[in-house]
C-alpha cells in the first residue's frame, strides 16, 4: 500500500513539473534549475512523511533548538 502513495506522489509531481517545464521558455536554464531541486525536495520530503509517518515535525526541531536559551530570555 506505501507503494501506491509513493507512486501517486511520484506521478502527481512528474505532471507538474511536466506542465512547468513546457511553460519555460528555452533560455530560462536558471529557473529550470529551480524547478528540479524544488520539485526533488518536495519528492523526498513527501517520501519521508509517507515513510515515517510518525516522524516529528520542524517545529519539534525549532523548539529543540531554542529550548536552552529560553532560560536565559525569562
Amino acid at each position: 500500500m506505501i507503494w501506491v502513495k509513493i507512486a501517486g506522489v511520484s506521478l502527481v509531481l512528474a505532471m507538474i513539473v511536466k506542465f512547468e517545464w513546457l511553460r519555460l521558455n528555452q533560455g530560462h536554464t536558471r529557473e529550470r534549475a529551480t524547478l528540479i531541486i524544488l520539485a526533488a525536495m518536495g519528492w523526498v520530503a513527501a517520501l519521508l512523511v509517507i515513510l515515517f509517518p510518525e516522524m516529528p515535525g520542524p517545529i519539534m526541531l525549532i523548539d529543540w533548538l531554542y529550548r536552552p536559551l529560553a532560560g536565559l530570555i525569562s
